[in-house]
């Protein structure tokens, strides 16, 4: 039996000769807390079961193959439990060896006792053993949770109060991403260090906890079960805001590829100069979750949302250093684009980034940014646009009747290649009529429909009309 002010250890209940209780395998750690003692037969005891509870099973949910008795050791630890007793009747299956040498890998007790102990009595000892320290643990759990409540939506608050009470440090980190979600620690004495150990929280987004004791100074086991539901509970919150920031985002950026700067964007943008100017990232779907999660857990000022065809971040200057340095972990292609202005010109920006992107995603680099000159750089922006529009058409970009007729000839000339056939059965005209709509496109632009250079310019014009217009 453990002394009055001691926690009970799986080593008292292996020394208790009455239980008749020995090791199996996982003997180093014998040194193991146990606040509880449970009976589970479910084939996944470990979600019923919480740190430093003993299972106790009469073989019913190990199973029955070699390698599969071996993970459940390992699900078994992962959970933070105290062990596993195994009662010593018919129903259990045979013991292997992998599960043996995992368990000793692991230091994971794993126990037998003989059949005529009944797992009542074990559980009655485990509570005995553990009631001497009991007016404590109340006491902090009542301090536990009035810090809890004090702490309102302050994450940060909430685990400094935390660490300052329980003497340990806290980090929980987002699984998703390997990013600190709330992180404190205590002041460590120079030359001391502490030992980390980790537990999977259990609410709705994946996070884990890494929890830093002194040595020989392990955090309560009664307190560590109540500490990681209060922590569950406010990452969920956490989390759930940030789900909700990453809504709004998509929401401003389907608004900017639309043409529409709306009162999201602005607000998510706050106080960003973009005089500097911004850029945009186009990257694949598989990432596409991590990259808008990691923004938010790094606040960074980056609208993140999509296209049809792409996954899209809107990163002004003063954050793409950082924004780079995130997502090149990744080991996925990020196609960036040249700098714009305007936010009006957003769609561009991201159509051009999908290209780089389309180009580079077998060049082996994670960050291609583009590069060069090509024609598309010619209508990359709304004013640059309108200069070709004008510059080129002349008098057929004028808004009246005479001017659309033109206009629509020659674009729907463009577009069936040259066709004379099809173009007058678009248009709906007699081939003689296209004739003549051709001559007088000629004279009022200067430019030759049967020169390549001249059809160059007007096939880029029609490009940068439909920009402007669409």
């Amino acid at each position: 039996m453990a002394a009055s002010d001691e926690v009970l250890k799986v080593a008292d209940l292996v020394s208790t000769a009455s239980l008749n209780v020995r090791v199996l395998a996982g003997e180093a750690g014998i040194g193991r807390e146990v606040l509880w003692a449970h009976s589970c037969e479910l084939s996944d005891p470990e979600r019923w079961l919480g740190p430093h509870e003993l299972l106790m099973t009469v073989g019913l949910c190990v199973p029955a193959e070699p390698e599969e008795q071996a993970a459940f050791v390992g699900r078994l630890d992962d959970a933070g439990l105290a062990g596993i007793m195994i009662g010593d009747h018919d129903t259990a299956p045979a013991i292997t060896r992998p599960l043996l040498e995992e368990a000793d890998r692991r230091g994971f007790p794993v126990l037998s006792v003989v059949s005529e102990t009944p797992f009542a009595v074990v559980a009655r000892h485990v509570a005995s053993g553990t009631s001497s320290a009991q007016i404590q643990q109340v006491l902090k759990l009542s301090k536990l949770y009035q810090v809890a409540t004090n702490a309102d939506d302050d994450a940060a608050a909430l685990v400094r109060d935390l660490v300052s009470l329980l003497g340990v440090g806290i980090r929980v980190e987002d699984r998703l991403t390997g990013l600190t979600i709330v992180e404190a620690n205590p002041t460590v004495p120079a030359g001391q260090s502490l030992e980390t150990r980790s537990y999977p929280l259990r609410g709705t987004y994946e996070a884990d906890l890494h929890l830093a004791e002194f040595p020989r100074e392990p955090l309560d086991g009664f307190l560590l079960v109540h500490l990681l539901k209060v922590l569950e509970v406010n990452i969920d919150r956490i989390m759930g805001a940030f789900t909700h920031w990453a809504e709004r985002s998509a929401r401003a950026m389907t608004g900017l590829l639309n043409g529409t700067v709306t009162a999201e964007a602005e607000e998510l943008l706050g106080d960003v100069s973009l005089a500097d100017g911004f850029q945009v990232a186009a990257f694949g779907g598989r990432v596409a979750p991590h990259v808008a999660r990691g923004v938010v857990l790094q606040r960074m000022t980056v609208i993140v949302g999509r296209s049809r065809v792409a996954h899209l971040a809107l990163i002004p200057h003063r954050e793409l250093a950082r924004f780079r340095e995130f997502v090149e972990g990744t080991g996925k292609t990020f196609g960036v684009s040249s700098t714009f202005t305007d936010l009006r010109d957003v769609r561009s920006a991201a159509e051009e980034a999908g290209r780089v992107r389309s180009a580079g995603r077998h060049g082996g680099r994670s960050w291609v940014e583009f590069e060069g000159t090509t024609i598309s750089v010619l209508a990359r922006s709304q004013r640059e646009a309108e200069e070709i529009v004008v510059g080129v058409l002349g008098p057929l970009a004028d808004p009246d009747g005479h001017a659309d007729k033109l206009r629509e000839t020659l674009f729907a000339f463009l577009r069936n290649d040259r066709r004379w056939r099809e173009t007058a059965e678009e248009l709906g005209v007699h081939r003689q009529t296209l004739s003549y709509r051709l001559k007088r496109i000629e004279e009022e632009t200067g430019l030759d429909v049967s020169s390549s250079a001249d059809l160059s310019s007007m096939w880029i014009a029609y490009q940068a009309w439909q920009q402007t217009r669409t």
